[in-house]
């Protein structure tokens, strides 16, 4: 395998061509560096939404639980007022029923 060109000065040179050929690469460079910083950046900040929807989902549910809780704890205390008094919640009376 023969080297292409007789010296590094040569190399670099390219022939006459060297600033149309160091341009191109450094525009390449320059768009493929470009490319990879954008993808880094959108990638961060997807994956950081998609950090606050599950923490807002988390939140949603655990509302939803706690209400849930709270609306099934109620008829519970108004069957329990009911019992201890023996009273029908339609009828009223001044005794309570033996």
């Amino acid at each position: 395998m023969a080297f292409q060109f007789d010296s590094l000065s040569d190399f670099f040179n390219m022939g006459g061509y060297a600033f149309f050929v160091w341009t191109s690469f450094i525009c390449t460079f320059l768009c493929m560096a470009s490319v990879l910083f954008h993808s880094v950046i959108v990638s961060k900040k997807i994956k950081h939404g998609v950090q606050k929807e599950r923490a807002r989902a988390e939140r949603i549910m655990a509302a939803r639980a706690a209400r849930k809780m709270k609306q099934q704890a109620k008829p519970k205390a108004k069957q329990n007022a009911q019992n201890s008094n023996n009273v029908e919640p339609t009828e009223v009376t001044d005794e309570p029923k033996t």
